[in-house]
């Protein structure tokens, strides 16, 4: 097991099936993955930002409400529907 975490845990979290070669390369991946933010954490950066890289907020359109389709219309073309609301597969399990 790599250092820092739990690569068993967070197989399971994704739902992957790893071979034992798989948890070694992806164990290393990520702690590679770790040290490099570990030294970002460590880099003395500025506090401020630059202005000019800042986007203005004149080149951003503005936030005005406008017609929407309604919800009889997007439950309509929606690939399922019940009771007025869109229904989806479900994608968490109760056991975590």
């Amino acid at each position: 097991m790599a250092e820092g975490f739990d690569i068993d845990h967070l197989a399971k979290l994704a739902r992957l099936s790893l071979t034992p070669e798989e948890k070694a390369l992806y164990s290393s991946q990520l702690n590679s993955i770790i040290g490099h933010f570990q030294a970002l954490a460590q880099a003395d950066l500025p506090t401020t930002i630059d202005d000019a890289r800042v986007v203005r907020e004149s080149a951003l359109r503005s936030d005005v409400p406008g017609p929407s389709l309604g919800a009889e219309a997007v439950t309509r073309i929606a690939p399922a529907s019940r009771d007025g609301q869109i229904s989806v597969p479900r994608v968490v399990d109760d056991e975590a």
